[in-house]
């Protein structure tokens, strides 16, 4: 299926500065050649954007019982948060897999549907991406590893998050070109945005200490919770929690690390302790939760 172009103004809307550097993004992998055993068909839930270059075979994608299908030389945008996927046995593809997201954790864009188009409509975006792949084969020992978890120098982390923007580019500006622009959710009170900004730097496995953030930010307790609350719907605690449980389902969905081990990354004293947890806010167990993606 070929998608037509939009007309339509620039996504480069005008934002402060700062606002724009609030924004949160990371590459979760970067990945050409089969598809793996585990992704060739099954319902995967993530909240991440996903894209996919079909370089072989093709791929059945489904969303809120809407299908669509993609064959060699085409881009499939992935629906969020949930599709059904089947890949032919034959299948081979380039997968962008990242997270792109505001201050308190809404999308950039929002991708509620599957979108399937030509390549050759858009040679920047793959340009970009076999780039971006490149870099990341030449640099990690296994091409579909979940970047995260990976190990690396701090220059080449550097080199991989440098070229991460150049990739958004591309893909904003595609996005532009099917008619999908910035969902923007209005300009935050600077304290707020550093409140975000301290607590996105938090280690996870580090105690999170409400006194320390008020005395970053120069604000009463009640006062700090207020003002967070009113821009993003929850408190600063609750945040910190979303964004720990946000990499515990990444680290289950995409990752073979123990649950000991995500709970000791985690900065959980225990695996009870963490399953407990993890229990109260996804009514069940991680090992419950890994097996269903």
């Amino acid at each position: 299926m070929k998608t037509t172009p939009q007309i339509a103004p620039s996504y480069e809307a005008v934002q402060r500065f700062q606002d724009w550097a609030s924004v949160r993004y990371g590459l979760m992998w970067a990945y050409e050649g089969p598809v793996q055993p585990m992704g060739k068909q099954g319902t995967w839930t993530h909240p991440d954007p996903s894209c996919w270059l079909i370089r072989k075979g093709r791929v059945t994608v489904e969303t809120g019982g809407k299908r669509v299908t993609a064959s060699a030389g085409q881009w499939v945008f992935v629906a969020t948060p949930t599709r059904t996927q089947r890949f032919s046995d034959d299948a081979e593809i380039l997968s962008v897999h990242f997270h792109f997201t505001w201050p308190g954790g809404e999308p950039v864009l929002e991708q509620p549907r599957n979108v399937v188009f030509d390549a050759a409509d858009q040679p920047q975006l793959e340009k970009v991406a076999v780039r971006l792949t490149r870099l990341v084969a030449k640099n990690f020992p296994n091409a579909s590893a979940f970047l995260p978890t990976a190990t690396c120098t701090f220059p080449l982390y550097l080199r991989v998050q440098n070229m991460l923007p150049r990739w958004l580019s591309a893909y904003l500006e595609t996005q532009a070109w099917l008619g999908v622009y910035p969902k923007r959710v209005g300009a935050m009170d600077d304290r707020v945005l550093q409140t975000i900004m301290e607590l996105d730097r938090h280690p996870l496995n580090q105690k999170f200490s409400e006194r320390t953030l008020v005395s970053h930010v120069g604000l009463g307790r009640s006062q700090l919770n207020a003002l967070f609350l009113k821009a993003t719907g929850v408190s600063p605690r609750r945040y910190y929690e979303r964004r720990r449980l946000e990499t515990s389902e990444r680290l289950l969905t995409h990752t073979q690390m123990s649950i000991k081990e995500i709970a000791l990354d985690l900065g959980f004293g225990s695996e009870s302790h963490f399953c407990h947890w993890f229990r109260g806010h996804k009514g069940a167990a991680p090992s419950t939760f890994r097996s269903g993606q």
